[in-house]
């Protein structure tokens, strides 16, 4: 299985607080580097990193910096090649064409290359579950194999 890592999980992976929830999170993040492959990808790292910088700027503590940059030994990061970025203009298209985008029509909509990404990858590795874990399965789900985090079985 390859599991992909999206943006609201990668937050919560950097955040250094101490909680049942991200307790939990974390084992599930370490089996899950014993038992899959797991990614992520440089857009995710971006909106993650651009809020921890924002908290930074905004003279707040940003300790989770470090994690993520951690996280970029234990998995790898995927670029936004073309073919994502082809990829992901297809289905934003297709996302408006059916009546139901992810954002706003001049926003860049990160969950669209998001979705590409994935599909990259479901394309590059037939027979191998690939699977997007996230808090967002509503606008994922329509293009992708999203689920929660918590309900993906290691």
């Amino acid at each position: 299985m390859i599991i992909f890592i999206d943006s609201s999980v990668l937050g919560q992976l950097c955040n250094p607080n101490s909680t049942d929830d991200l307790t939990r999170l974390d084992n599930w993040f370490e089996r899950s580097l014993i038992r899959c492959t797991v990614v992520s990808s440089m857009v995710c790292d971006y909106e993650v990193r651009r809020g921890l910088l924002l908290t930074k700027k905004q003279g707040l503590i940003a300790s989770g910096i470090p994690i993520l940059d951690d996280l970029h030994q234990l998995i790898d990061f995927l670029p936004v090649d073309r073919i994502v970025w082809n990829l992901a203009a297809d289905i934003w298209s297709t996302a408006r064409v059916s009546g139901q985008p992810t954002a706003g029509d001049r926003n860049l909509d990160a969950d669209m290359i998001i979705c590409a990404t994935w599909q990259d990858l479901a394309t590059r590795y037939p027979g191998q579950e690939v699977v997007i874990a996230t808090t967002n399965v509503r606008h994922l789900s329509r293009f992708t194999n999203a689920v929660k985090w918590e309900d993906i079985s290691i």
